[in-house]
């Protein structure tokens, strides 16, 4: 089962993008690593298994589903959220950007309401608030790396991540946008 279990991760993990890069050694390494912690899931969980498929097309899924939760993981490893704390701003990427020549008028207006946004996110947010609320919104980040990197659990940063929600809407509304016409305007 082991040996099936490594070939099956390795042919998965081969076939991703994400991983071209990695000469067959390194992919064959990695799928080493998370046969151990397939095999412990697949012990852990065999009461559930109900028969309906084979059982290696049942363990391969956990294979995959393992697998990719140690990728995912393994990507926001070295994730930092220092960056985001203390006195740097944050500037939204297409700021910086050249205008949109086919529509001027209407670059013009979207960079001056997230002006507004990134103004009110990093002045009127705590460090906490906007470290967590650019991580998990702009950068993407997996809410339990947050969580982590904030030395919180997710219950915590979900009512963080509301307050600060909170007050963005209200500060936003008290400088006179009104929010569903904001977010039209920001979707495209």
């Amino acid at each position: 089962m082991r040996q099936w279990l490594a070939r099956r991760l390795f042919f998965y993990l081969r076939s991703r993008s994400d991983l071209d890069k990695l000469a067959d050694s390194e992919i064959q390494d990695l799928a080493e690593d998370f046969v151990q912690d397939t095999l412990l899931q697949i012990r852990a969980k065999l009461e559930q298994f109900e028969g309906r498929s084979k059982f290696t097309t049942w363990a391969g899924k956990i294979a995959v589903h393992q697998a990719l939760g140690e990728l995912r993981r393994a990507r926001w490893r070295d994730f930092s959220l220092d960056s985001l704390i203390g006195e740097s701003d944050f500037t939204p990427s297409f700021l910086v950007n050249e205008a949109d020549p086919d529509a001027p008028d209407r670059a013009v207006e979207r960079a001056e309401t997230m002006r507004a946004v990134a103004e009110v996110i990093n002045e009127e947010l705590s460090e906490r608030q906007r470290a967590a609320l650019v991580a998990l919104m702009v950068e993407g980040v997996p809410m339990d790396v947050v969580a982590d990197r904030l030395g919180t659990n997710r219950n915590a940063l979900y009512k963080l991540l509301h307050d600060a929600r909170k007050r963005l809407r209200s500060r936003l509304e008290d400088r006179g946008y009104n929010i569903e016409t904001l977010l039209n305007d920001l979707s495209g």
